[in-house]
């Protein structure tokens, strides 16, 4: 079976026309192996110059273009790649890739064996590791992984539209296929040349009036939040504890708690999700965060800063 019969590609944008020009060119390069795939275009009703930079490589049969008539936001748009989804895999792109196509035929061999339900494109430059809690993480990056359109299933839609506020929609599907141990293929060289960062992309200022979760999105929150999907309360667990890369649990909500969107609402959700170690190392990170180590002379000064803290939060919790 040809790649053009296996292979379906959505490519995701949003006011970056420049940025889709050049992902395009690179598509349909003469090198390009996947030049020949069907390949949409969802344009989340840019404002820019999307729709001309679109109609100027409209001469590929291949292209197709769609204007959503609402910015249905970032969830939203990739819930509707996989509604759409229909050969047997697919792969959501987005409209900043780079592409190295040196390494492609072993991915094009995996997908030509039909025996992997997830074939992974790329991985982060310096961590490589091919288990589930990694794997998973990875897949935050939208294009990190091809799926096997034939798990999607009402189910699997259901929670991609429940979780479409969480920025990960697709982790219905990738979660209900390490539910049931489903087969995945990790390439030794990358077609998707990851940049440090890339995953936290999706974190942006959003307008006032839209949902509250949206407006105060945190990545490590997404995460949590769609890692409730996963069975296996130890592989949970294990998933949990690989928030940001290089880091354990506890440096992952330091930089949680320094870094994105604080709030008791998303605080309290990830406390909700995760095992009593998690939640100590959660207690502990308050600690630190909102009191310099010099402070604590004894084990009673910490439970009276961290009673402090919770009284005063949840009192002012709206």
């Amino acid at each position: 079976m040809h790649i053009h019969e296996q292979l379906e590609i959505f490519l995701i944008t949003y006011n970056r026309a420049e940025n889709l020009d050049k992902t395009l060119r690179q598509i349909f390069a003469d090198s390009s192996p996947i030049r020949s795939c069907s390949i949409t275009v969802l344009d989340n009703c840019s404002t820019d110059r999307t729709a001309e930079t679109v109609q100027a490589h409209l001469t590929h049969a291949n292209l197709k273009y769609i204007r959503n008539a609402y910015n249905v936001g970032l969830g939203g748009n990739l819930v509707k790649a996989m509604e759409m989804a229909r050969k047997p895999y697919f792969w959501i792109l987005c409209d900043d890739d780079d592409f190295d196509w040196t390494q492609w035929n072993e991915v094009e061999q995996a997908l030509a064996s039909g025996i992997y339900d997830i074939v992974m494109t790329t991985y982060s430059e310096g961590f490589r590791n091919e288990t589930i809690p990694y794997l998973l993480n990875e897949m935050a990056f939208v294009p990190s992984a091809i799926y096997k359109t034939a798990h999607i299933d009402h189910t699997v839609m259901t929670n991609a539209y429940a979780m479409a506020h969480n920025l990960f929609p697709f982790h219905a599907l990738s979660i209900k296929i390490i539910n049931n141990k489903g087969k995945i293929f990790v390439p030794k060289g990358r077609v998707i040349l990851q940049g440090k960062g890339q995953k936290s992309h999706a974190a942006k200022k959003l307008k006032a009036g839209v949902y509250k979760r949206l407006q105060t999105f945190s990545l490590l929150w997404g995460y949590i939040d769609a890692y409730s999907l996963i069975e296996d309360k130890k592989l949970r667990y294990e998933c949990m504890d690989v928030l940001c890369l290089g880091k354990g649990f506890l440096s992952s909500m330091l930089v949680f708690m320094k870094w994105f969107p604080f709030t008791m609402q998303n605080l309290f959700d990830i406390f909700y999700y995760v095992s009593f170690r998690q939640k100590i190392q959660i207690l502990l990170a308050l600690g630190i965060h909102y009191f310099p180590v010099s402070f604590y002379k004894t084990e009673k000064d910490i439970r009276i800063c961290l009673f402090w803290f919770l009284k005063t939060k949840i009192w002012s919790f709206k």
